[in-house]
């Protein structure tokens, strides 16, 4: 079971439907089958004794009560906001960053993950599946159970805890160095669609960072510290949160694309450097775009020190790929601008004449007449 798989799922939905502006009603009044799934926005939704909800349940800042012997179809998802639950879940239940309290009649069949956020049962409350906390926390009248000290890993092999055993660092590298390949498989075939669909884009991205590095990393860094500033701003707000997340989707967008830009640029220059005979646009964005995200993934396997060298390796690459969709406006001009074409000198008043018109030459072989 993949503790976090759910919790992805519903934050790439959320944002779909924030962007979209898909809102749904506040509360259920239907008894029997409901309409499907629910989102809801800085509100309260509540599913009466008896009711059901055919589909999962996404809540943004708001309040929910699931009463007693009340059905969820689907899965739960809190972000921001609070649950209280004593009915059934038959699927998972997320909360990032908000509390989800399961009654003493409370039956959740899948998971039950906290990332950010909290998980209290009372007694009587159960979970079929894995309960997983990012923070194991204590509170007063509530049982929180941390996430179990067992080695998970998730798509893209993220590490859940740590295995023991003399060989946990053999196992550990190997697994990282699993991850790192697969996420420069992943970012190179992404690289290749974007070569084939956004050619010239992609191009005046990365001519401008390769005329521009340190202006590019300037106005990356910039930027980024700027939109996280902004962004925590919105999303301490609960009702602002989708224009939070948007922007922050935003940023991830502008950081895919000059990232993509970059590592065609690096492979680009390297394959002139080796003066191969395979230097078309295709390979260039797959050596440049694998070797780039090695050199970001593979330090990780280094204990310590590799972890500071892959931080370094992201923030200085990711700032100059920021700074270079920024500085082209993602691609839709160049930086600098190319300039302007001189317009042409208008033509003088001899070659304005037609040639009929214009006064032949005196004929040096006819002398002057004498002045008698």
């Amino acid at each position: 079971m993949k503790p976090y798989r759910k919790a992805t799922r519903f934050v790439i939905l959320t944002l779909l439907l924030a962007l979209a502006f898909v809102m749904q009603p506040v509360r259920a009044s239907a008894q029997g089958p409901g309409p499907g799934d629910k989102i809801i926005f800085g509100s309260s939704f509540i599913l009466q004794n008896g009711q059901k909800l055919d589909g999962d349940l996404v809540v943004f800042g708001g309040t929910v009560e699931i009463e007693q012997d009340a059905t969820v179809q689907g899965d739960v998802a809190i972000i921001g906001g609070s649950a209280r639950i004593d009915g059934v879940i038959n699927g998972d239940v997320v909360t990032l960053g908000g509390v989800i309290h399961l009654g003493p009649h409370a039956m959740v069949n899948g998971d039950a993950t906290a990332m950010g956020g909290v998980i209290e049962r009372e007694p009587g409350a159960q979970v079929r599946g894995n309960i997983v906390e990012t923070q194991g926390l204590e509170e007063e009248g509530a049982q929180i159970t941390p996430m179990p000290d067992l080695h998970r890993w998730t798509f893209p092999f993220q590490r859940g805890a740590t295995l023991p055993g003399p060989l946990s660092w053999l196992g550990r590298a190997l697994l990282e160095g699993l991850a790192a390949i697969t996420w420069a498989a992943l970012l190179a075939a992404m690289g290749v669609f974007l070569i084939l669909l956004a050619p010239a884009p992609t191009e005046r991205v990365a001519r401008s960072i390769q005329n521009n590095p340190l202006l590019a990393f300037a106005v990356g860094f910039g930027a980024s510290l700027l939109a996280f500033i902004v962004a925590f701003i919105l999303g301490i707000t609960i009702c602002l949160l989708p224009l939070s997340l948007a922007l922050i989707l935003g940023w991830v967008a502008a950081l895919l694309f000059g990232w993509l830009a970059l590592g065609w640029l690096l492979g680009r220059e390297l394959m002139r450097g080796l003066k191969s005979e395979n230097a078309t646009p295709i390979w260039e964005v797959v050596v440049g775009v694998a070797l780039l995200t090695l050199m970001w993934k593979l330090p990780d396997i280094v204990p310590f020190v590799g972890g500071l060298a892959s931080f370094l390796v992201m923030f200085v690459a990711g700032n100059i790929a920021i700074g270079g969709v920024l500085l082209t406006r993602f691609g839709s001009r160049d930086y600098p601008a190319a300039p302007p074409t001189p317009p042409t000198p208008p033509p003088s008043p001899e070659e304005a004449l037609p040639e009929r018109s214009q006064v032949p030459p005196a004929d040096p072989l006819i002398p002057p007449p004498s002045a008698e």
